[in-house]
């Protein structure tokens, strides 16, 4: 058959479906290229506002480690210890719990001169060590902070400057801050340098799990990753296109990258969109199919001779610019195309109804979102997600449409539309809820075309817990947390402000500071446990509260408090002092539990001896101290009382220089034998010489060695002495042919219940050649009465080394006649209160004598202590006393002469 040219109809009809198809196509293509474009935007940015706000928890845990560094940094016990050493402030403040308390996971000490001086660790095993050797290279190499303490030290840095920032430590990150040691005043020159770190892995981002939006992780990088800064953030997608992740780089503390922040973040719309797309794409594709094959059909059955006609009522058409629909009558090639071009016009409704239901399926696709989203037209909306209904407390987003956005918008809306017409497209601000509460939210506005119109996407992020989280921690920054009154660092800064605003203005005011001290507030703790000593401070704080303006009060240690008073006269301060004590001598109810305490307090008012803040506070508390003594539990502080407390603030700094350095030394005085009255032994008793101060009595220097924890320094200290002054005594005497003599030395408390002790006592047996028999440590009753087991555990250790036990001021205290039985005693020494009546008081002379009487039965030496008069020591010796003691017969001297003394005296039979 011979081959015959297509028909014009046919042609037509190709053209026109492969045209159709190839519009459907490209439309198709676009619409894909530039949706998947901006859901691909839009996920792109959260996830890198999220990787920020990852930064920014690391850099507020940077800020917050600093700022509390200097709690440590600036006490007067971290300055001493810089300074002039201390052997024992591991042991009070370096250990596991307390490094946990602190949230650090390392503490190091640098003086002046840059070298470490103390450091300590925590262990998985749940205590400290000293950092290794090699980690302290580490952490002081210039990688670490050590450029900065040599710029510091060479005078090429602010020295008081404090450092934060991250390092490599290992194989790890760690937060790192380097803070100037200083006195509590903070006048003093720099001493050192505190170093907090914690590894960055225990911490972040496991706590912040709750304020991070997407899943975090840190990636460290080194010099040799030869990773460029100017390259980040990076967006990039992972996992098959799955998840989205945005690194940004973290600098260490000499602004060198040391690790990535990598958030990573499904692509839920991202996914859903290229579905929908996929699935409009297939079926356009169908429908595209369809319409060019029956096209196709119709015309090559009806176009023919009338196409001339066909292409003239097109012309019309045109003319008329599809304003109707054609109409053709007949049933020919024309009016087929112009029914086909109806058909047109009918699908292109059905394709907008289409595009609708589009529309409608990313309308869902959007309220999913976890941000609030209001699109706004006019100054009002016209759409809202459940997200952004539920941030503004609506039963539903519908519930917004309609509402103007000043109705929403609690503040002048002039400024907001100012900075958005300026290019500004962020904001911190508040929108107001549907029960008229603020919420602080995070908003970011997108001005977009809609309806030939200017509208605006409004993405809303809520902020308020985290707003809430953050002026709670300044409300702890600057108030108690049990009682809300100030704190310590709140309270100087307010009388500060009050002290200069004094200072400049004319006229005759007073301010007074009133430290009051809650006595017997451990007693609470110990007995009914912490949450009923905070509810026993609240109740307090509620007491005060009717007899002061509590705007003036704060809480400047566990059982402290401090009130600030402005007065025109100095008997209203004691007034205050007198009312405040009297109300806290009631009893207080708490949990059901009665509980009474009473109050000491201490009144300064400013003058030249206390010209700033900080003297004038720890004046009040000084005095505090002194007012458990005086009969009203009131102490004014005046020139008297800032001597005596320049002097304790002399033996304060003193003490353990003194200690270390033999300042505080052993005196001995000896003790007599009842029927020869020979010497027979010593008892040793410390004494201090100070430069400044003269001769300080021990019942000064002891209370100070006990709260400073440097007691066991001391008896250690005094014990050694005594032990060398006995093997001194004890073996010259055996060279002249004389018996031994004994030493007493006195224990306090913690110093016997010690666990180095028997240790220490060993040692002093092989350090110095004498029998151990010719040692005795004296123990008061009260260190009998409390865990009985564990003290006669101790005391028969101490037996058992060959050493003598003496129960010393047997009367006193909680005097029971079972002790001399109960315990495994040696001696038992008299207290001088019978001592004083026993020659003039016939009741006493029988307690005497039956005390002494028992004793013996028992086996136990009797020394009687205090003889001061020559009947004493008749009738003593007539209750046939076995030992003397007393300045009747010597006061106590220096070791050079009771050697001399024992060596002229012949030793008596024991």
């Amino acid at each position: 058959m011979p081959f015959q040219p297509a028909k014009l109809s046919t042609i037509t009809a190709l053209l026109f479906g492969c045209s159709l198809f190839a519009i459907s196509i490209i439309c198709l293509v676009f619409a894909r290229y530039f949706f998947l474009s901006d859901l691909d935007d839009i996920e792109r940015q959260h996830v890198l506002q999220h990787s920020l706000q990852a930064k920014t928890v690391i850099e507020s845990l940077l800020q917050d480690q600093q700022i509390r560094s200097f709690d440590w940094a600036y006490w007067d016990e971290s300055y001493r210890l810089v300074t002039a050493g201390d052997q024992t402030y591991h042991d009070r403040n370096l250990y596991y719990d307390g490094l946990v308390a602190l949230d650090i996971d390392l503490v190091a000490f640098l003086n002046r001169q840059g070298r470490l001086i103390e450091s300590r660790m925590t262990t998985s095993q749940s205590e400290t060590i000293a950092i290794p050797a090699k980690l302290r290279e580490q952490l002081l190499s210039p990688q670490g902070i050590g450029h900065l303490v040599e710029a510091a030290i060479r005078g090429e840095a602010d020295i008081a400057q404090a450092h934060s920032g991250l390092i490599r430590f290992d194989d790890d990150i760690l937060v790192v801050t380097l803070t100037p040691i200083r006195n509590s005043q903070a006048d003093s020159p720099v001493g050192g340098w505190l170093i907090w770190g914690r590894y960055l892995s225990a911490v972040f981002p496991s706590q912040y799990t709750e304020i991070l939006s997407s899943e975090n992780t840190l990636v460290s990088v080194t010099p040799q990753d030869h990773i460029d800064s100017h390259q980040f953030p990076i967006i990039h997608p992972e996992e098959n296109d799955s998840v989205l992740v945005a690194c940004v780089i973290l600098d260490d503390i000499h602004g060198n990258p040391i690790a990535t922040l990598k958030s990573s973040r499904p692509r839920e719309i991202y996914t859903r969109g290229e579905a929908l797309i996929g699935k409009l794409t297939l079926t356009i594709f169908i429908a595209s199919v369809l319409i060019s094959l029956l096209t196709l059909l119709a015309l090559r059955q009806k176009v023919g001779r009338r196409f001339q006609a066909l292409e003239r009522g097109l012309k019309a058409l045109i003319q008329d610019q599809y304003s109707t629909p054609i109409k053709v009558g007949g049933n020919d090639e024309f009016s087929m195309v112009g029914e086909v071009i109806n058909q047109i016009l009918a699908k292109s409704s059905h394709t907008h109804a289409a595009l609708h239901d589009v529309m409608q399926k990313f309308n869902a696709l959007h309220r999913t979102s976890n941000l609030g989203l209001l699109m706004v037209l006019d100054g009002r909306v016209v759409e809202a997600n459940a997200a952004m209904a539920s941030i503004l407390r609506y039963p539903a987003g519908q519930e917004l449409v309609g509402c103007s956005l000043m109705s929403l918008y609690p503040h002048p809306i002039e400024p907001l539309t100012g900075a958005i017409s300026a290019g500004q497209t962020v904001f911190d601000t508040e929108l107001q809820a549907a029960d008229g509460s603020l919420i602080a939210c995070k908003l970011e506005v997108l001005p977009i075309h809609q309806q030939s119109s200017k509208a605006l996407m409004l993405s809303v992020k809520d902020v308020s817990q985290q707003k809430a989280q953050e002026a709670q921690i300044r409300q702890l920054e600057k108030y108690d947390a049990a009682t809300g009154l100030m704190n310590r660092h709140t309270f100087l800064q307010s009388l500060d402000h009050l002290l200069s605003k004094s200072t400049h203005d004319a006229d005759s005011t007073l301010i007074a500071v009133l430290y009051i001290r809650i006595e017997r507030f451990h007693n609470v703790t110990g007995a009914f446990g912490h949450q009923t000593a905070d509810d026993v401070v609240r109740a307090v704080t509620n007491r005060l509260r009717h007899q002061i303006d509590i705007s003036m009060l704060g809480r400047v240690a566990e059982n402290e408090f401090a009130f600030i008073l402005t007065t025109a006269s100095r008997f209203t301060a004691y007034r205050y002092a007198k009312s405040m004590a009297s109300a806290l001598r009631l009893s207080l109810e708490v949990n059901k539990v009665e509980v009474r305490l009473s109050a000491s307090i201490g009144l300064v008012l400013a003058s030249e001896l206390t010209p700033t803040a900080a003297q004038m506070l720890n004046a009040a508390e000084f005095s505090a101290y002194g007012a458990e003594s005086a009969p009203s539990h009131i102490q004014l502080f005046t020139r008297k009382v800032a001597a005596q407390m320049k002097n304790h603030t002399v033996i304060q700094r003193d003490m353990a220089q003194a200690i270390r350095d033999g300042s505080i030394y052993p005196q001995f005085q000896p003790l007599i034998c009842g029927h020869t009255e020979t010497i027979c032994g010593f008892e040793a008793l410390a004494r201090w010489q100070h430069p400044e101060i003269g001769h300080i009595s021990p019942v000064r220097f002891i209370p100070v060695a006990e709260s400073r924890e440097l007691i066991v320094a001391l008896g250690n200290s005094i014990l050694e002495k005594s032990c060398a002054f006995l093997a001194e005594v004890n073996g010259q005497r055996q060279a002249l042919g004389l018996k031994p003599l004994s030493v007493h030395v006195n224990l306090s408390g913690p110093h016997f219940s010690h666990p180095q002790l028997l240790p220490f006592l060993r040692t002093m047996l092989d350090r110095y050649p004498f029998h151990p028999e010719h040692l005795t440590l004296e123990l008061t009753e009260s260190m009998l009465i409390d865990s009985v087991p564990q003290v006669q555990q101790q005391m028969s250790a101490i037996k058992g080394m060959g050493i003598k036990l003496a129960l010393d001021d047997f009367g006193t205290g909680y005097s029971a006649l079972s002790s001399l039985c109960e315990f495994p005693l040696d001696v038992v020494k008299l207290d001088r209160s019978f001592i004083r009546r026993v020659d003039c008081d016939t009741q006493s002379n029988i307690l005497v004598s039956s005390i002494t009487g028992m004793a013996k039965s028992l086996g136990l030496k009797i020394v009687a202590e205090g003889i001061e008069t020559e009947p004493q020591k008749r009738t003593l010796q007539a209750l046939a006393i076995e030992e003397f003691q007393g300045f009747y017969f010597y006061q106590p001297m220096m070791a050079e002469d009771c050697l001399a003394l024992a060596l002229q005296t012949p030793a008596t039979a024991d």
